[in-house]
């Protein structure tokens, strides 16, 4: 089995949360069949990255206009009809849209969402640099979720 995490995001501002995340999640201990990735705008690429994984859970900003550092925890078919917050997260959700147009295989997949503004500093603003830890957590959740279904 591999478990696949990815983040995608770019690195600057509040777009790279998703990052930071997958980061974060480096530091800990994780199974050793958890693969951890980092992405930056991975249109159709992110495919091949989910060729061959057991499950998957990506993690990205999201641009719904709740309240910044929100995360939420999106199943696929709900995150290609969300208006995320990069273009990277454009990218993915038109990705998972082509694999379900060319009848490709998504191994069970959830997207955990972190909630953006525009700001486009050095760094993540404040309330979406307090959402890593809740973000890590719901991404640990969403494995331990989907792992019983590969």
């Amino acid at each position: 089995m591999r478990s696949l995490v990815i983040g995608v995001g770019s690195a600057r501002g509040n777009d790279a949360v998703g990052l930071h995340v997958v980061e974060r999640l480096r530091g800990r201990e994780l199974p050793p069949d958890v693969e951890i990735r980092l992405r930056d705008r991975p249109d159709a690429a992110l495919l091949d990255d989910l060729e061959g994984a057991s499950v998957a859970v990506l993690v990205d900003a999201l641009r719904s206009g709740a309240t910044p550092g929100l995360v939420v925890r999106l199943p696929p078919t709900l995150f290609t009809r969300a208006r995320m917050g990069s273009s990277g997260s454009l990218r993915v959700a038109e990705a998972l849209s082509l694999a379900v147009a060319l009848e490709r295989r998504l191994p069970p997949l959830r997207v955990i969402g972190i909630e953006i503004d525009g700001y486009d500093g050095e760094g993540l603003s404040p309330a979406v640099a307090a959402a890593i830890e809740p973000a890590c957590e719901a991404v640990l959740a969403a494995l331990a979720e989907l792992r019983p279904l590969a």
